[in-house]
């Protein structure tokens, strides 16, 4: 059964779509972002941060300056 709905789109049409975005979100390349992920915590601990660095005050003085 097929019925028309806004614009011309039939409905059946837009659910699937629906479900195709939600299915496709699912099946990411997982061991790619895992990879990534591990990289960014390799060079994260390469590179300790700085004694007295303070990341707030930094972004809070970057927006007061826009």
């Amino acid at each position: 059964m097929v019925t028309k709905g806004i614009g011309g789109y039939d409905k059946m049409s837009i659910v699937e779509k629906r479900v195709g975005y939600l299915v496709g979100a699912r099946l990411r390349d997982k061991d790619g972002i895992t990879l990534a992920l591990r990289k960014q915590d390799e060079i994260r601990e390469a590179h300790p941060v700085p004694e007295g660095w303070n990341s707030v005050a930094v972004v809070r003085k970057w927006r007061e300056s826009r």
